[in-house]
């Protein structure tokens, strides 16, 4: 047990200071405070979390359903800042490995609040993304998100987030791997021998 709750680094956010804040938009008996952003993109702002021991607790307080079937459940919601911040396309909950998230939501917040337009978990992340390829869902300066929600098995540890704006964020086509663009360029190198043959 003492080793899962190691290997969950992620689940938490790592900032210089962690604050526990009574006022804070998401509260829990467990664990819950926020902590401030700045990046290089020039993204500024806050996150609120909140880590619930039950899925009962967050269900009671807000009345929703949560994700999965873990006993854990954890809640964030991204405040960005006014003025020239650009918009923010992507959240990301990092090193997660060593105890697998089970479910990922976006919750509405009645607040006016921005929804994802995806969110997805892997073996060290979870994902919530504000742009698809058309564009939609940003959160624009000056907006927040809905509830951002996984749920695991195992506890919290402090651990690291990303965030990237909408200029860095750039959908990436279906392309071919390796292996058929080898593929390809064999049967047009057969192509082409046929084609001689027949000229002669």
């Amino acid at each position: 047990m003492i080793a899962r709750k190691i290997g969950f680094v992620g689940l938490l956010l790592v900032a210089a200071v962690l604050v526990q804040d009574a006022s804070a938009t998401l509260t829990s008996s467990l664990y819950y405070g926020s902590t401030f952003y700045s990046t290089d993109d020039g993204l500024s702002g806050y996150i609120d979390f909140a880590v619930y021991d039950s899925r009962e607790e967050y269900e009671t307080l807000y009345g929703l359903t949560a994700p999965g079937t873990g006993d854990y459940v954890y809640a964030y919601q991204i405040f960005h800042d006014a003025g020239v911040n650009p918009p923010l396309a992507y959240f990301a909950i990092l090193g997660i490995e060593g105890a697998p998230v089970d479910g990922i939501d976006c919750h509405d917040d009645s607040s006016s609040g921005i929804d994802s337009t995806d969110e997805y978990f892997t073996l060290s992340e979870g994902v919530w993304e504000f742009q698809n390829e058309l564009g939609e869902g940003i959160l624009i300066a000056g907006e927040h998100s809905w509830f951002l929600v996984l749920s695991s098995q195992t506890s919290w540890v402090k651990g690291d987030f990303e965030i990237r704006p909408a200029e860095s964020w750039v959908p990436v086509p279906d392309i071919p791997e390796p292996c058929t663009l080898t593929l390809f360029a064999l049967s047009g190198a057969v192509m082409l021998i046929r084609r001689k043959k027949l000229v002669r």
